[in-house]
């Protein structure tokens, strides 16, 4: 199947830009998994620094040392990525299911084994592959945290944060999980579709090009309202579809909407936003402004609640903003 970008890159044609990709580290606790030189990041020291090569196999004690000096994820070559997905993607139906495992931990393992398919799903011509590859991610995201009770400050430390499209997708979509709970909706199925409609809710950005969304420098007026046509370019590919929801399509085409009429497409305010778009609205924002993109370093979490709180009123639901700043709170 032809893809927009250099077919030559196979899917990881985004997980090329950078030489090393960050993985949780709680993947690095599973048997059978593929042995590559892992690198760890350390203060004042600008490239990853090699920690265990593919010859010495890390343990488990490795893995409580690092947790206990506060690392959250340790690095690979993307030219090894694949062949650490290959061996995760086995055994992840089994990793789902192990209860052992805690439930955050299941999914940051879900998101490392998923990014690569969602990458070469994301940028094919047409959405068909994607969309169906986000239903059953919706349905693993959505059985594996239902009836758990985890608070978002466990998702969000396990986690990776950087500026890849498919990962903010995967966040948002866990978050929206979570928060559509926090909110009394409790109905699986509503919820599965929310999951969904939040992996689906940036494939807009499709057709916009890589060098744009990864641009360090100020965007051109013209670049900029490329950008901001990604709610309608994602709702056009998908509204024909007879396997997605109005709810759904309208997360896709509101999730830039703010409430005092100051956002885009179309403008518009408060309670002509769909529930389940201003709900996603709070998440994506949480959740980029709180990973790293090329122009600017991560705000902390206590900088993304508050920045979510000077906004609340005006662009988001303040009621929605309450309960999502005060669980993000909870320790």
């Amino acid at each position: 199947m032809a893809t927009i970008q250099d077919p030559k890159a196979l899917g990881t044609a985004n997980l090329a830009q950078q030489e090393y990709l960050s993985i949780p580290i709680s993947v690095f606790q599973l048997d059978h998994l593929a042995h590559v030189d892992l690198y760890c990041k350390f203060e004042g020291i600008a490239s990853p620094v090699l920690y265990r090569s593919a010859a010495i196999p890390i343990t488990l004690r490795d893995i409580e040392e690092l947790r206990d000096k506060g690392h959250r994820a340790l690095y690979v070559l993307s030219s090894d990525y694949a062949q650490l997905d290959r061996s995760l993607n086995e055994s992840l139906h089994d990793i789902l299911a192990d209860s052992s495992i805690a439930p955050a931990e299941r999914f940051a393992i879900l998101q490392t084994a998923a990014a690569m398919e969602m990458d070469l799903a994301f940028h094919m011509i047409k959405c068909d592959r994607y969309v169906t590859l986000s239903q059953r991610i919706a349905d693993q995201i959505t059985h594996l945290l239902d009836g758990e009770n985890l608070i978002p400050q466990q998702l969000f430390s396990v986690v990776r944060h950087d500026y890849y499209t498919y990962t903010h997708m995967i966040n948002v979509a866990g978050f929206a999980t979570l928060f559509a709970d926090l909110l009394g909706i409790g109905d699986p199925q509503t919820r599965d579709q929310i999951t969904k409609g939040a992996l689906l809710h940036d494939i807009g950005k499709r057709f916009i090009p890589a060098k744009i969304l990864c641009k360090a420098e100020a965007l051109t007026e013209d670049e900029w309202q490329l950008i901001k046509a990604h709610p309608q370019r994602g709702y056009e590919d998908l509204c024909h579809r007879s396997d997605l929801t109005t709810e759904q399509l309208l997360m896709v085409y509101s999730h830039h909407e703010r409430c005092d009429g100051e956002g885009y497409p179309v403008g518009l305010v408060r309670e002509e936003i769909h529930p389940w778009a201003r709900l996603l609205a709070i998440v994506d924002v949480f959740d980029a402004i709180t990973s790293a993109r090329p122009y600017r370093k991560p705000m902390t979490v206590s900088q993304g609640l508050s920045y979510l709180e000077s906004q609340s009123g005006s662009h988001f639901d303040p009621e929605m903003v309450q309960c999502w700043t005060s669980a993000m709170r909870q320790n």
